[in-house]
């Protein structure tokens, strides 16, 4: 099971950046097509993505031994580092999330652009969120104990 999920987190890392990269392609030859058909991707809209992968490896990093059922009753610093390290980390997606979302609304959607040049904003959006979930996936799968018998 660990397999499957590990593999399947990175799956869907690679399925949310190839989102992003056809969401540029497609702006990208619209715009050659015709011209002012839509918003061009700057810069600046790669920054959610990278962010949000900056996280990723933020989350998955440490090790998630130290946060078991019996150390949120004891006050010990090594617990407390690993507490704030996963919230900074999941700030930072969440910020990447809400970010992606904001360009969408604020560059990619109508009544800023044609009805048709909305997809590079929802790809955005759905990058970032792909990312997040395969963080989270990721981070089961390192917790999760073989020899452990949920049932």
């Amino acid at each position: 099971m660990r397999k499957f999920l590990s593999t399947f987190s990175g799956i869907l890392f690679g399925v949310a950046w190839f989102l992003w990269i056809d969401g540029h392609v497609y702006e990208n030859t619209r715009n050659a097509a015709t011209p002012g058909f839509g918003p061009s991707i700057q810069w600046v809209y790669y920054l959610p993505g990278i962010f949000s992968t900056v996280g990723l490896v933020m989350a998955n990093i440490i090790k998630l031994d130290g946060l078991n059922s019996s150390s949120f009753l004891g006050d010990d610093s090594y617990v407390t580092k690993i507490r704030i390290w996963l919230f900074v980390s999941f700030a930072i997606n969440f910020g990447c999330i809400a970010g992606s979302v904001w360009i969408m609304a604020a560059t990619f959607m109508p009544p800023h652009v044609n009805s048709n040049a909305e997809w590079p904003g929802i790809a955005l959006t759905l990058q970032n969120v792909l990312i997040f979930l395969s963080s989270l996936t990721l981070m089961y799968s390192k917790s999760r104990n073989e020899d452990e018998n949920p049932f």
